[in-house]
């Protein structure tokens, strides 16, 4: 079906309906039965995680319902320029993620006492099992070496918030790596 005959049809349904809230059911029920497979397809052709995917779709529908205007529904090019920013969102927070677990494990092998690679791995590991939260608090702490007010006004909370935050990250990381409170190896 074309651009054209899809406009149409659309503006059939949603003139059919005169209550706003129901036209624009009817527009993105049309739009999503119409484009979905589509979208999907695409996303696919970047993304080979089936979840990730799913999540993907979803994310373009959701805006597509955010910013749907009954008489005026988006169409194709539309929907996959969103997932195309939605794939490069993603890879960007991965490539993010992953430079700032390196980052965090560089600098730890920079430090007296530098790390074998085996440690690195397990710093690395544990480091990335931390929430994105904690991560982050974690590397402005010990690789950017901010003070707690720093990191809050950085990340716009409280000092306690970075203090609590911290605090179960180093617990995390404890527990992860196998050390005791006093940073030596547990007695297994």
């Amino acid at each position: 079906m074309s651009r054209v005959m899809m406009s149409e049809r659309l503006v059939r349904l949603v003139s059919s309906k005169p209550d706003s809230a129901a036209r624009k059911e009817a527009a993105f029920a049309a739009l999503f039965e119409h484009f979905w497979v589509r979208v999907r397809r695409h996303v696919e052709a970047f993304v080979d995680d089936g979840d990730e995917v799913d999540e993907l779709v979803s994310d373009v529908f959701g805006l597509a319902w955010e910013k749907l205007k009954p008489d005026r529904p988006m169409g194709l090019p539309w929907l996959l320029r969103t997932a195309d920013n939605k794939v490069r969102d993603r890879d960007r927070r991965a490539r993010s993620r992953s430079r700032a677990i390196d980052a965090l494990v560089q600098g730890a092998a920079v430090q007296p006492g530098s790390l074998d690679d085996l440690d690195k791995v397990a710093v690395r590991d544990a480091v990335a099992s931390l929430s994105g939260h904690e991560r982050r608090v974690v590397i402005l702490t010990y690789w950017d070496e901010l003070s707690a007010g720093e990191i809050a006004e950085t990340l716009r909370c409280s000092p306690g918030s970075v203090w609590t935050t911290l605090s179960r990250a180093r617990g995390k990381l404890r527990d992860q790596l196998g050390l005791t409170a006093d940073g030596g190896e547990d007695d297994e």
